[in-house]
């Protein structure tokens, strides 16, 4: 029993006020591909399997982040994650998803707003969008964030992130569709 008078944090240790799941068909198949691509620690007996051995929770730490992922069930609609992940070195990071399975849907692009991004869907179906900060900016200039917005390159690699996550949207979409 714990001690009524003491304050019980509102947020666990590690935590975040939001803490994204991942609900997919092999928790322990996904675990696998977010170690060997992102560098995901599974948290020691942090997976919880039902009566069926159907993973009903589990939790990776990836960076500072908490992830929790569990089995869907039969007659369950997909439910895809749409999860972004900040790097060190983003053209590693993708190299390394795309090695253990993931699909590039968008190429790694520069915007002009300091970071290169780029976009995958991971062997489960879930998108991710993969960020690497190059440069601070300073978003309370509007005369520095009109400039570089209108520039032509930034409006193109801008167009075309859009773009292709109308392409990755329909990717993932074919993908469950193939399941």
């Amino acid at each position: 029993m714990y001690n009524k008078k003491s304050k019980i944090k509102t947020v666990p240790e590690n935590y975040s006020t939001v803490t994204p799941w991942i609900i997919s068909k092999s928790t322990e198949k996904l675990i696998e591909f977010l170690k060997n691509a992102f560098n995901a620690i599974e948290v020691p007996n942090s997976v919880i399997k039902n009566e069926n051995g159907i993973v009903i929770h589990a939790v990776v730490k990836i960076g500072d982040s908490m992830l929790l992922l569990f089995d869907s069930r039969k007659g369950w609609v997909p439910t895809p994650g749409f999860l972004n992940l900040y790097v060190e070195d983003i053209e590693k990071s993708h190299e390394k998803a795309l090695a253990f399975g993931g699909t590039s849907v968008t190429d790694i692009t520069k915007l002009w707003f300091g970071e290169k991004v780029c976009r995958i869907l991971d062997p489960f179906g879930n998108l991710w969008w993969i960020n690497e900060r190059i440069e601070e900016f300073d978003f309370t200039n509007p005369d520095e964030a009109q400039k570089r917005a209108s520039a032509p390159d930034a409006i193109e690699n801008i167009s075309y992130i859009q773009k292709s996550l109308d392409e990755a949207i329909n990717a993932q979409k074919q993908f469950f569709q193939k399941k």
